[in-house]
């Protein structure tokens, strides 16, 4: 079976904290709602994250429609987190399809407790297709048709949540962000992963020029994806696998590929 690609683990890393802002601009305690689209000149399709707030905690949902090279991707992840700082995830439920020689998968896990030195233990149930990993610095979880409670070191944080984390780190070269990831697609830990802020660049996001704040994640095993942040710590575009550029879109844009694509393949009605 062919191994499922990078690209996967960037793709689980940025699109969740796009109305942070808006959240601190509203009263406590009141539900939200937003919705952000991505589109890229690159390749077909969209990543669509919507964000709630309900009673104090923060549901995400990303939805993947979009292919990389001979690779179509077509997911749904829901997180339950439990505060909006997205560091604290308490379930999430992944259903679809991540690799195009694989059959749709459906999963959740469910955190059970946490111990000392932010160990936790989770519950993970449903269907997954298990892959050898022979890397020593990826610790491997998944396997078919499982039930079972498994121990996440550490200074783990969910990569779909991490690229959330992205656009509120400090504009500062000082620090740099140190933690391991959780690929929710595979179940695996990529250890010794990094963020660091490089400065001041100009982009251009639908044809208007921006001054952004610029970030890279980098580690082993990955190759580096960069992230572009705007004054007010909104999200405006990513570059995965240095070589897939996603923009802050509309939902018109987004769906339209989408549209064209099926409409070309529909036969017509005489």
């Amino acid at each position: 079976m062919k191994k499922l690609p990078l690209i996967v683990a960037g793709l689980c890393l940025v699109f969740n904290l796009q109305a942070q802002s808006d959240h601190d601009t509203k009263p406590q305690n009141q539900d939200t709602k937003t919705t952000s689209w991505y589109t890229s000149n690159d390749t077909e399709g969209y990543i669509k994250i919507e964000e709630s707030t309900v009673d104090n905690k923060t549901v995400l949902t990303t939805e993947v429609v979009a292919k990389f090279d001979d690779e179509q991707l077509n997911f749904t992840l829901v997180s339950t987190n439990d505060d909006k700082k997205l560091l604290f995830p308490s379930r999430f439920k992944f259903t679809g399809t991540i690799d195009s020689e694989i059959k749709p998968v459906t999963f959740t896990g469910t955190r059970i407790k946490t111990v000392k030195n932010g160990v936790s233990f989770w519950n993970f149930q449903g269907d997954f297709v298990d892959q050898l990993e022979k890397d020593p610095d990826i610790q491997k979880f998944a396997f078919a048709k499982y039930n079972a409670t498994l121990k996440i070191p550490e200074r783990t944080v969910p990569s779909f949540n991490l690229w959330s984390i992205i656009p509120n780190l400090e504009f500062s070269r000082k620090g740099t962000f140190i933690f391991n990831s959780l690929d929710e697609t595979k179940l695996y830990v990529n250890m010794n992963q990094t963020v660091n802020y490089l400065g001041l660049e100009e982009i251009s996001v639908q044809g208007v020029t921006t001054k952004t704040h610029k970030f890279v994640h980098q580690g082993k095993g990955i190759k580096k994806s960069y992230f572009w942040v705007s004054d007010d710590h909104q999200l405006l575009q990513i570059k995965l696998d240095d070589k897939f550029t996603f923009s802050k879109s509309t939902e018109k844009q987004a769906l339209q590929s989408i549209e064209i694509k099926t409409a070309s393949v529909t036969p017509t009605i005489e």
